[in-house]
């Protein structure tokens, strides 16, 4: 990976090229630094209103691709005319339509089931946090004292072993995602919602720090430009920025170069 900002005039240059760019943002890492709980990871009045006007750009198709759930994402930043990608591909909501994987939504009430036995295995240890997202379930453990970690591994294996037909399991940033085992992910849905959109020809930007953002930049074009937060060897994205506060730098950069 390359550091964006030392190579501004070549993603200018491919800017020049396209009259339509379709961007995709993460959220949290991206557009928000990671907190200790999800519920305080809030988008600043100032991000807000850099995405209001990123929106209200002619050249610009503006969205957000999350590990969150629909509703929590469209709750946090509360812009309609932003597309929404939510828990981690599995939703879509774009101009007022919504979207959910039906396999997925078939797999709701095991997910129910894994849910309940987790608040029954874990609830001695002290820091555990079970975040329901509806098609998916995180177990954040970044409050999780030192010496229960190997013992909430155990727990969790045990209960997932279970259930691991219908389940994969992920594993980034202190928390253990369960993700229905289909052939679905962020990327995926990048292309379904290019496809839908018309709009293959446009330039994609996609934004993101996670291991389920690898997955979109995987089926980034080679004029595409991916912009992973905070460089790592094995990425697949071209460019690194080193943390959301230059993401918003190189947003207001974006904002400017199309003006």
């Amino acid at each position: 990976m390359k550091y964006l900002f030392l190579n501004l005039p070549e993603v200018e240059q491919r800017l020049k090229h396209y009259s339509k760019i379709l961007l995709f943002l993460d959220y949290d890492g991206t557009l928000v630094p990671i907190r200790k709980r999800p519920s305080l990871a809030i988008l600043s009045p100032a991000g807000r209103q850099l995405l209001e006007r990123l929106s209200r750009s002619p050249k610009l198709s503006v969205g957000i691709a999350t590990g969150r759930s629909l509703t929590d994402i469209q709750r946090l930043i509360a812009i309609k005319e932003l597309f929404y990608i939510a828990n981690h591909g599995l939703e879509i909501s774009l101009e007022g339509k919504g979207w959910a994987h039906p396999k997925a939504e078939r797999l709701r009430p095991y997910l129910k089931e894994i849910l309940s036995e987790l608040k029954k295995s874990t609830r001695h240890i002290n820091g555990v946090l079970l975040e329901d997202k509806g098609l998916t379930l995180s177990v954040h453990y970044r409050n999780v004292p030192n010496r229960f970690s190997k013992e909430l591994r155990a727990v969790f294996v045990s209960v997932i072993n279970h259930h691991s037909e219908k389940f994969i399991i992920t594993h980034d940033k202190k928390v253990y995602e369960i993700r229905p085992n289909i052939n679905w992910d962020k990327g995926r849905a990048v292309l379904k919602l290019s496809h839908y959109l018309g709009k293959r020809k446009m330039l994609k930007i996609y934004i993101g720090d996670g291991r389920t953002d690898e997955d979109a930049f995987r089926v980034m074009g080679k004029r595409d430009i991916a912009i992973r937060v905070g460089y790592k060897r094995n990425s697949l994205a071209s460019y690194y920025v080193k943390n959301p506060k230059e993401v918003v730098a190189f947003l207001k950069y974006l904002l400017a170069a199309l003006d």
